[in-house]
C-alpha cells in the first residue's frame, strides 16, 4: 500500500508553494529552506533579483556540484575502509597461522 502524502505549505524564492510529499512536514521544509537560502546567495552573488529560471538552474548546479562531491568522497571512503579491512584480515590470519592454530574445518575425514 503506497504512503499518503502529507501536505506542506513553504515558500521558496517569494514563491508560495503547496507541496504533497510522504517525508515528514519538518524536513520538507528545511529542504525548502535549504533551496530558498541557496537562491537567494545565487541570486545577490550575480546581481540582485534576476531571471527566476537562471537563479534555479545556477542553484540546481550548486546543488548537484555538492551531491557529487559527497558521493566522491563517500566511495573514497568506502574504498580506503575495505582496504583496511582486508589489511587487518591478512595480519589476522598472519599471527594466527604463525600461532598453529587450525582456522578451517575439513569435513573430509569424517566420510
Amino acid at each position: 500500500m503506497a504512503q499518503e502524502g502529507k501536505r506542506v505549505s513553504v515558500t521558496v524564492y517569494g514563491m508560495e508553494l503547496s507541496i504533497v510529499s510522504s517525508e515528514d512536514p519538518a524536513k520538507t521544509r528545511q529542504y525548502a529552506e535549504y533551496v530558498d537560502t541557496m537562491m537567494r546567495q545565487i541570486a545577490s552573488r550575480i546581481g540582485g533579483h534576476t531571471d527566476l529560471s537562471r537563479v534555479a538552474v545556477l542553484a540546481l548546479l550548486q546543488m548537484a556540484h555538492e551531491l557529487f562531491s559527497l558521493r566522491e568522497k563517500t566511495e573514497l571512503s568506502g574504498k580506503a575502509y575495505d582496504a583496511k579491512m582486508k589489511k587487518l584480515l591478512r595480519e589476522m590470519d598472519a599471527a594466527v597461522s604463525l600461532s598453529g592454530v587450525q582456522t578451517r574445518i575439513d569435513n573430509t575425514d569424517q566420510e
